[in-house]
């Protein structure tokens, strides 16, 4: 038998058929089908040949596998088939892209390296290849699990290990023989390994596959440990408990006319007994952006709120960042078109930085949240959380699905839903404000924080399409000026109590109006009770809440933090006996279990009547 350098190129499609039998191939219905298309032809033809057939093998098999993951993480078997079969149809058809085309890429690859490379070492592309493509399904198959299963149970876990260096061999197997039938293909059969060769190393690889699978995930797994822990620090008790109050749309300049009017007497009084000053807004002007910054002080490309929703891929729970702007915007409207994305409300699922709440929870402090951008699904904390979805569904009567934390909680707002009030905004605030008192009434939290964004929406409703009619203009912002009335009151309700041992601070933030109307749109921040001392401070920034909050509950300012503790707010005995701690960090935020409800719909038609989506 001659040796393989000296067997002359294959002439014809029998002739390179022929030398693939003779060569060990052709014994398994996977070589007749991806070989199929060994005929002698140009390298882009055969390379093509070649990727789609492994296209559709590769597509099916990480179809079948990525679906049966999937279906294994829905709990209690709860996904339906008509779900599953559409997941398999949407997988597969990803798979069998991205296949086609990473085995395209390889297989004229090949073709270029055997060119160039003498007759024994050629016969190692087959090789490089496959390990190549298992390598590229198993590093795929890490993020995908890191995205969907990373909270599993450990024996879904050990079958994902299974089926993932099984997929990833094949996937390797598949590359091997699009190498042999791009090299038979181009007349250089004379450099295709034997059959019986090439099967030896299927062990090795799938034992390759494996070892990149548990390696990635461990180190994953590691990596976000070590960020998500953060360093060891201590509460140093100050004596005092915080409530943040946080208003949109709250203009100072509108504010301070009402109260030379007479007509915001609560307000008048905190800003006479509290510390001032001005505060510097983010450019940005998307609500959800701005109190998830305010909250974190951290900005969006760190907390990872983008926008004022996300989106999600057909059969995917896991949520998708999608960033603010026209292009995105466009992009998001074509995808949805072809039902490729569907458009879902803004969520904790994608906050990757903690908020000053989970950090006091964290160190065993008491917190109370209700209504902050991005809340759902609510964090479990030591203390509650009312989501930024839980009205909603408290007023549709539904069932609480991560809207409240916890579940008592829930169970104690139902009453307060069904409030009557002249508009909806501000059944929202009363809601909201009322939400706070009552779930610390019997436990008062350490850190509290509530959000009331009825002003920011009523400004836009009244004022966002004004007309030039000036009778018409006046009645609208008379209408206004009721809306601060109306809050005037329930500032004067959640400020009682404020003294020695009981701060607020008051975040008011221009809004939207007045952003998209005004370059030099300005906020307020007031600081009241405590050790806070009646003055104007200069313009502050308002990634300096997050903080200054820290630090009057006994807690250090991370490094990490764009914002700073505003001491100069603070009489000279507190600065003395609390000086300012740092640590380098807070760790992140532990990554959350993709969650995705059915009440999606209902959220978006509210953010739509609320004006915050098109």
């Amino acid at each position: 038998m001659p040796a393989p350098s000296e067997r002359p190129p294959a002439a014809s499609v029998e002739s390179v058929r022929e030398e693939l039998r003779r060569l060990g191939y052709f014994e398994s219905g996977l070589d007749r089908f991806v070989l199929g298309g060994a005929r002698p032809s140009s390298t882009l033809a055969a390379a093509w040949r070649v990727a789609w057939r492994t296209g559709i093998a590769g597509g099916g098999v990480l179809g079948i596998a990525l679906t049966l993951l999937a279906a294994s993480l829905e709990p209690q078997g709860s996904i339906e088939a008509s779900d599953l079969a559409l997941l398999f149809l949407y997988l597969g058809a990803i798979a069998f892209a991205i296949t086609t085309l990473v085995t395209l890429g390889l297989g004229l690859l090949t073709a270029t390296l055997a060119r160039g490379a003498p007759g024994r070492r050629s016969t190692l592309l087959p090789r490089v290849v496959s390990a190549t493509l298992a390598g590229a399904g198993a590093l795929y198959l890490v993020f995908w699990w890191r995205s969907h299963g990373g909270v599993a149970a450990p024996s879904t876990q050990a079958v994902f290990l299974l089926i993932g260096a099984a997929v990833s061999g094949l996937l390797g197997r598949f590359g091997a023989l699009a190498s042999v039938a791009v090299l038979s293909a181009a007349g250089a059969v004379d450099r295709v390994p034997e059959a019986a060769l090439s099967r030896r190393h299927l062990l090795p690889l799938f034992l390759l596959c494996a070892a990149v699978l548990v390696g990635s995930l461990a180190m994953a797994h590691r990596l976000e440990a070590r960020a998500t822990d953060g360093p060891d620090f201590a509460v140093v008790p100050t004596g005092l408990r915080v409530r943040v109050v946080g208003i949109d749309g709250f203009e100072r300049r509108m504010a301070e006319q009402m109260i030379a009017r007479g007509e915001a007497p609560n307000l008048a009084a905190l800003l006479a007994r509290g510390a001032r000053a001005t505060l510097r807004v983010e450019p940005e002007q998307i609500p959800a952006i701005v109190w998830t910054t305010i909250a974190t002080s951290r900005g969006p490309e760190a907390h990872g709120i983008r926008s004022a929703g996300m989106r999600r891929l057909p059969g995917m729970t896991a949520a998708v960042p999608l960033e603010a702007g026209r292009l995105a915007t466009a992009f998001a409207r074509a995808t949805e078109l072809v039902r490729l994305t569907r458009q879902a409300p803004p969520s904790a699922l994608l906050r990757g930085a903690k908020t000053f709440w989970n950090v006091a929870s964290e160190k065993g402090l008491r917190v109370g949240v209700v209504n902050w951008w991005a809340t759902w699904p609510a964090d479990p904390v030591n203390g509650f959380i009312v989501s930024d979805r839980a009205f909603l569904k408290l007023e549709k009567a539904g069932r609480n699905e991560d809207d409240v934390y916890p579940d008592a909680a829930f169970v104690a707002l139902r009453a307060l839903a069904g409030a009557a009030g002249p508009t909806r905004p501000q059944r929202l605030d009363a809601f909201h404000a009322e939400a706070l008192r009552v779930l610390s009434r019997d436990a008062p939290a350490d850190v509290e924080a509530v959000y009331l964004n009825g002003l920011d929406v009523f400004t836009m409703q009244a004022l966002g399409s004004a007309s030039a009619n000036v009778a018409d203009l006046d009645a609208r912002l008379e209408s206004v000026r009721s809306y601060y009335r109306f809050l005037d009151e329930q500032l004067g309700r959640l400020a009682d109590g404020v003294g020695p041992n009981r701060m607020l601070v008051l975040v008011g933030d221009p809004g939207r109006f007045a952003r998209r109307s005004d370059k030099d749109a300005a906020g307020l921040l007031l600081i009241a009770g405590g050790p806070a001392q009646a003055q104007e401070l200069p313009p502050v920034s308002e990634r300096d809440v997050a903080p200054t909050v820290l630090h009057l509950a006994g807690l250090p300012a991370s490094r990490e933090l764009s914002g700073s503790v505003l001491e100069q707010a603070l009489d000279a005995g507190f600065r003395k006996t609390h000086p300012v701690r740092f640590v380098d960090g807070y760790g992140r935020r532990p990554r959350s279990r993709p969650a995705e409800s059915a009440f999606d719909k209902d959220v978006l038609e509210e953010l739509r009547s609320l004006g915050y989506i098109q």
